[in-house]
């Protein structure tokens, strides 16, 4: 196994880590953690009015039909580059996190916020946009870094995928539509499902093996 194969367990690790802590805070304080009411007000007195709109547009590149229109051009690139391979890890890492955030969304059934400057409507643990953003973000950034040796455009397209994944769960703060667990909890469950399906993922022969 690569060294790069092998830094995805730790990466699992910490994702499993981050949404079992999440989950855990939620059930036991009965959907109620304190943390989440004060980082709710706490967004709730820094949004500015003309700032909402542009926080919309952005959080709807990933909601359902933003998704679909991003994957759509990788899927394009990726099969006129001839990975497959890839394409086939990238829809299942999408598909399958969109199963999972669903599924715990029901078993949890918890409330969302009441006061939001946007209409959302069902449970509201996991964050599935967050869950999404960071399960697309870093499935992309797992399959791009096995294409190059240069070790700072993996820290580059590492740090977009980050990057990208707060910045869609701030969106959801933001907006008053989800409690700060919630976002908390999604990148981690978005983050250890790709990571975790990228290390049980069967390698190709003959791939180069790249340091890091």
């Amino acid at each position: 196994m690569s060294k790069t194969r092998n830094s995805l367990f730790p990466i699992a690790l910490f994702g499993l880590t981050l949404f079992s802590a999440m989950l855990l805070l939620v059930v036991q304080t009965g959907h109620s953690p304190g943390v989440d009411m004060r980082v709710h007000t706490l967004m709730a007195q820094w949004r500015v009015d003309a700032l909402v709109p542009f926080v919309k547009m952005l959080t709807d590149m990933n909601s359902f039909a933003g998704a679909v229109l991003f994957a759509v051009p990788v899927v394009a690139i990726f099969a006129w580059k001839r990975w497959y391979g890839d394409i086939a890890y990238f829809a299942v890492a999408t598909l399958g996190a969109t199963g999972l955030f669903i599924a715990v969304k029901l078993s949890v059934g918890r409330a969302r916020p009441e006061a939001s400057v946007l209409e959302a409507g069902g449970f509201s643990f996991p964050s599935g946009h967050t869950t999404m953003a960071t399960a697309m973000a870093f499935a992309l950034y797992f399959i791009l870094r096995e294409k190059t040796d240069a070790k700072r455009l993996r820290q580059l397209l590492c740090c977009i995928a980050l990057g990208w994944a707060l910045l869609i769960g701030w969106s959801r703060l933001y907006l008053g539509v989800h409690w700060f667990t919630d976002v908390l909890g999604g990148f981690g469950l978005g983050l250890f499902w790709v990571s975790l399906l990228k290390l049980l993922w069967p390698e190709r022969k003959g791939r180069k093996a790249t340091a890091g």
